[in-house]
């Protein structure tokens, strides 16, 4: 990675322009697809349903489905880096506060309203769940909505952004000192998860608890750094399409082989995990073949849009539903349990996402108005010709 320090002003001028209001990009909602598949997979599908068709389709959530985080937390990482970078450049300084408040309207609204229905309706003690992840400590604490552990990792990471980066950023190594932090925290987390393992900490632990998974939401932001600051070197980056095929590649059949157990997966392949997302992040950027294969592309990609509250209903919806049909229950993997399983999340989903998120987002940006560049910044070209609209600014699991 080329000095942050010594490159020009101008790379900070030629930073992406916000986009018009409700545009997206095509191949990031891709990849939030891609990411929400794979962990609906690992939730739904851990025993095979009977039928070869169905259970080809869920391999890979059947597999490895487990580092869909993993690609969340680079990609979360990717977009909220560059907010907080292209703030700096534009200003000299950032905002932490702003940034803070911005994200708990992205977030909060959709969880609270799932945590007060599931107070009422759910059949945990509600001891065991309410107050950890209201005040985000689940993954320390312990919850009975174990998928929620990762919510907590990303605000821990996000509060230490928020809080650490404004008393570096009016400092000219601002970026040579992000840069060196965000090295040393893939080095310290690999290295606690090897710690760990010798110490006999749990594999659960290993993989919730945020000083040992930092690192993937760490990578993301080291992308935005190349993104903002290096805009050159990272395009001629994403061109190497075929370098980031054989590494997704080869990442899928290490997750597949090694998994996250063990020795080596406890501590590498977290490790691989966040390099296979950052290989796919770059192989679908701005590749022209993405609004090509439409057909595929497009329907991951209305599921990336929906992703968030997807993530936060899907194991409720699909166990209190099914707990309703006669002959079927969560445990169940016949096709026509997985049919619904599927179904009930996405639908729940797209409706937390219409009646609890997006009032929330238009509140967010009445009280904190997105801050937009000037007139003058430009879209690169193979943004431009190849994923349509160009929403970037975005974080977790939809934008």
């Amino acid at each position: 990675m080329p000095s942050p320090n010594s490159l020009p002003v101008l790379h900070a001028q030629r930073q992406e322009g916000a986009p018009p209001a409700g545009s997206r990009r095509l191949d990031l909602d891709v990849v939030r697809g891609v990411a929400i598949v794979l962990a609906l997979g690992w939730h739904f599908s851990r025993q095979p349903s009977g039928n070869p068709v169905l259970d080809a389709l869920q391999w890979p959530g059947h597999v490895f489905g487990w580092a869909g985080v993993d690609l969340f937390f680079v990609l979360s990482g990717f977009l909220m880096g560059q907010l907080v970078l292209r703030e700096r450049s534009r200003t000299g300084s950032f905002d932490g506060r702003r940034f803070t408040a911005r994200r708990l309207l992205r977030l909060w609204p959709v969880l609270y309203v799932f945590l007060a229905v599931h107070a009422i309706l759910g059949t945990e003690p509600v001891g065991s769940y309410l107050w950890q992840n209201a005040l985000h400590v689940q993954n320390y604490t312990g919850t009975s909505l174990a998928h929620l552990w990762s919510l907590a990792v990303e605000e821990h990471f996000y509060l230490l952004l928020a809080v650490l980066f404004p008393l570096v950023a009016r400092r000219r190594t601002c970026l040579r000192v992000l840069v060196g932090v965000l090295v040393g925290v893939l080095v310290a987390s690999l290295a606690l998860r090897g710690i760990g393992v010798a110490a006999g900490v749990s594999d659960v632990r290993l993989q919730w608890r945020t000083h040992f998974r930092m690192d993937s939401l760490a990578a993301g932001v080291l992308l935005a750094v190349l993104r903002v600051h290096a805009p050159a070197t990272f395009e001629r980056l994403v061109r190497r399409r075929w370098l980031w095929a054989a590494a997704t590649a080869a990442g899928v059949w290490f997750l597949a082989d090694v998994g996250k157990s063990g020795t080596l997966g406890s501590t590498l392949g977290y490790t691989v995990a966040y390099l296979t997302g950052a290989a796919f992040l770059l192989l679908l950027y701005g590749a022209a073949w993405v609004p090509r294969a439409g057909w595929i592309s497009r329907p991951l990609a209305a599921l990336g849009r929906y992703s968030y509250g997807i993530y936060i209903w899907h194991v409720f919806a699909a166990e209190s539903v099914l707990g309703w049909l006669p002959g079927l229950d969560y445990a169940s993997t016949t096709p026509l349990a997985q049919l619904v399983k599927y179904g009930v999340a996405i639908g729940t989903g797209v409706l937390a996402t219409v009646v609890v998120e997006r009032p929330a987002l238009r509140l967010r940006d009445r009280l904190f108005p997105a801050q937009r560049l000037g007139a003058g910044s430009s879209t690169p070209e193979h943004a431009r010709r190849s994923s349509g609209p160009t929403r970037e600014s975005s974080g977790r699991m939809a934008a």
